[in-house]
């Protein structure tokens, strides 16, 4: 009979710990004094990493050029966004802008890192400040000036590409 009692509390504890975390554990690991955090943390618990769309594309300066050189396939949207791992202000942008990839699937993105790219990378696209982002089309240059939030970033993506 004890035999029977811990096979029952072995299949227990394994279907235990199967459980998704929100049924799990009732410990809230989300930053709810930072919009982005609240917003990611939803995500992360309704949806499975694997129906993500695919991350930004980290690319160096020369890959970056070879890239824009062969944009020329119709208005396909690309959004570049041009960082410093060691600046505060990026290392807050970054996040949001990987959300932005999960949100505008339709977009290109890519990720330029400073070291990766000489200077003349960042003057030939007009960069002269971190973290700064950049769409692009073949037609259309348009770097972002605002607020770095995410509401002002999806309405940025919205109003230069014209899409939702």
């Amino acid at each position: 009979m004890s035999f029977w009692v811990s096979m029952l509390l072995l299949l227990c504890a394994i279907a235990g710990s199967c459980l998704p975390s929100g049924l799990a554990s009732s410990v809230d690991v989300c930053d709810h004094h930072d919009e982005f955090e609240v917003f990611r943390c939803g995500i992360d618990r309704k949806c499975p990493p694997f129906l993500y769309p695919r991350p930004p594309t980290e690319v160096d300066g020369d890959l970056l050029d070879r890239l824009m050189d062969s944009h020329n396939h119709g208005n396909a949207y690309t959004s570049i966004l041009f960082y410093s791992p060691w600046c505060p202000f990026s290392s807050l942008v970054r996040p949001k802008f990987e959300a932005l990839s999960s949100m505008f699937p339709h977009i290109g993105h890519l990720v330029v890192e400073q070291s990766q790219a000489l200077p003349s990378v960042f003057s030939r696209y007009g960069i002269h400040s971190l973290p700064s982002i950049l769409m692009v089309n073949q037609t259309l240059k348009m770097r972002y000036i605002g607020p770095k939030d995410l509401a002002s970033l999806i309405q940025f993506y919205q109003h230069t590409t014209g899409k939702t």
